[in-house]
């Protein structure tokens, strides 16, 4: 009859497994960051942004409201307004404006294959401005050239201030020559969908928002013309990479053009996607577009996921400078020492196996007796 492996044995080869593990672990060999100044740079454009932003606003007599902007980032809009689109997370925007967002982008575009002179494509709303801004420091730092299309429309606690729309800040950081880049085309976003407010008068701040920033307007109607108004901004995107594949597409927010309509549009991973899940309904966004084209996604929703992933204190206040806590990273462990542990359970397991077999023959010897 087979026995089971005596407790001790059991015990002895656990102990020594975990030994070895931990021994792995201890000698695994990490290499250097190699984006280490990239993203020191991107952290303090993020920075040096977020202070020209609230300057500017308290220049015009937009007051920081501490209540919803506790860290006093400037980046943190109001509850309410008439060019506000739909509810916002105010957790989710205050950890926004965490600056280490930046060296994020850094990593998830190198990851992606991303190098220094490339070309990416880039869709911004103005629901998250800390995260387009991280995306821009990102874009400087690794020496890119992004091709903007915006939405000027915001959810609650965005840039939702009608004075100082996503349009504005982009513009006052091209200005001050911290982030120089400006979108080639902007549309009103949800602000349609969400007939300008509890008045209407949002459609009208809306448009003046993209007339005084001089930006193309992309005129839009929502669900009603979805599919021929990610048709749209593809073609505007192409028309100005000449026809040529970007090197990644960047969404920030949860735009109706980007992610589509439909089931597939709520199932989109978020973070870095080298590849999206096939969807062929006409509906489908950009994002789907992009990654059919063998184009890599950074898609910036659901942050708290990130912020878990890159080790991002939730809702920090006050907000600490520097790298995210724990960068995911990859390293090599010792071949040596994993074959050497591998030597040594396989002998422990056949010497124990057999001390347990003689110590049941001679239990066994010992009952005949």
């Amino acid at each position: 009859m087979r026995r089971a492996p005596h407790t001790r044995t059991l015990g002895i080869l656990a102990i020594s497994a975990l030994i070895i593990v931990v021994s792995l672990e201890s000698t695994r060999w990490y290499q250097p960051d190699r984006l280490r100044e990239e993203k020191i740079a991107a952290i303090e454009l993020m920075q040096r942004s977020a202070q020209a932003v609230k300057k500017a606003k308290l220049g015009m007599g937009i007051p920081i409201d501490r209540r919803f902007d506790a860290d006093d980032t400037g980046l943190v809009g109001v509850e309410y307004t008439d060019i506000t689109t739909t509810v916002g997370s105010l957790a989710a925007k205050r950890l926004s404006t965490h600056p280490a967002f930046a060296a994020v982008v850094v990593d998830m575009l190198d990851l992606a294959g991303v190098r220094s002179g490339d070309w990416v494509a880039v869709s911004f709303s103005g629901s998250f401005p800390a995260l387009n801004i991280a995306v821009l420091s990102a874009a400087r730092a690794l020496n890119l050239h992004p091709v903007i299309i915006s939405s000027v429309g915001s959810s609650m606690y965005g840039a939702n201030q009608p004075q100082m729309t996503w349009l504005d800040m982009e513009r006052v950081l091209a200005e001050e020559g911290l982030l120089p880049y400006r979108s080639i085309a902007a549309s009103l976003g949800g602000i349609a969908g969400a007939q300008g407010g509890l008045d209407g008068t949002g459609i009208e701040a809306g448009l003046r928002a993209i007339r005084r920033n001089g930006i193309l307007l992309i005129e839009e109607a929502g669900d009603s013309t979805l599919t021929a108004d990610v048709r749209k901004r593809m073609t505007l995107f192409d028309r100005v990479l000449g026809g040529k594949k970007p090197s990644a597409f960047i969404n920030v927010g949860g735009s109706l053009t980007s992610v589509g309509d439909g089931l597939e549009s709520h199932r989109i991973p978020t973070g870095l996607l080298k590849k999206v899940p096939a969807v062929r309904k006409p509906e489908r966004g950009i994002i789907f577009l992009m990654s059919e084209r063998g184009v890599p996604v950074i898609h910036l929703l659901k942050i708290k996921s990130i912020a878990a992933q890159y080790g991002i204190p939730g809702d920090p206040s006050p907000l600490s400078a520097g790298f995210p806590v724990k960068t995911p990273r990859t390293g090599r462990y010792s071949a040596p020492l994993a074959a050497a542990g591998l030597a040594l359970m396989i002998a422990l397991l056949i010497f124990l196996r057999k001390a347990d077999l003689r110590h049941m023959a001679g239990g066994s010897q010992s009952l005949l007796n």
